[in-house]
């Protein structure tokens, strides 16, 4: 299974929980579903925490790094994109690979969080969660730092190329 977020999923966690909790409400009990949404918060909490321990075994497999054997650049990076969702197990991961290959390779990154930001997503045609965008690349899916570095200075090549 590739290492991603399909942002209709997201938005389906996002949107089925407090359905479910206003069906249980209306049916049932507020307390119920009060309880519901509570739990619901805690367990997605705990999945993003342990999706790292737990990733081999719900079929995504392993999400260990592969460090970097270079991470200097020759060329000036682009300006790097990070975009996100908060439901996503992948995209901390991505992100603290980022954050440590910014400090070695002196990059500016931002990050973007696509939740509840359609708009976003129409225009750069994001289909899922995390995305980088280097220049005019985009690389989808959990990353490896090697794999960053590979892309990051592709980007970087192609940006000065076109310059």
């Amino acid at each position: 299974m590739k290492q991603e977020c399909l942002l209709p999923f997201v938005w389906l966690t996002w949107l089925g929980l407090p359905v479910l909790a206003l069906i249980l409400g209306l049916s049932q009990s507020w307390l119920a579903a009060v309880f519901v949404l509570l739990v619901g918060v805690v367990v997605q909490i705990a999945y993003i925490r342990w999706f790292p321990r737990i990733s081999r075994w719900i079929g995504y497999g392993s999400v260990n790094d592969v460090p970097a054997e270079h991470t200097l650049l020759s060329t000036t990076a682009p300006k790097v994109i990070l975009y996100t969702a908060n439901v996503c197990p992948f995209c901390p991961i991505v992100r603290r690979r980022l954050i440590e290959l910014k400090q070695q390779m002196s990059f500016e990154l931002d990050e973007v969080d696509v939740t509840f930001k359609p708009q976003i997503v129409l225009q750069k045609g994001l289909r899922s969660v995390p995305v980088i965008e280097a220049g005019n690349r985009f690389l989808a899916g959990n990353a490896t730092s090697a794999q960053l570095v590979a892309f990051l200075t592709e980007a970087a090549q192609a940006s000065e190329s076109t310059t």
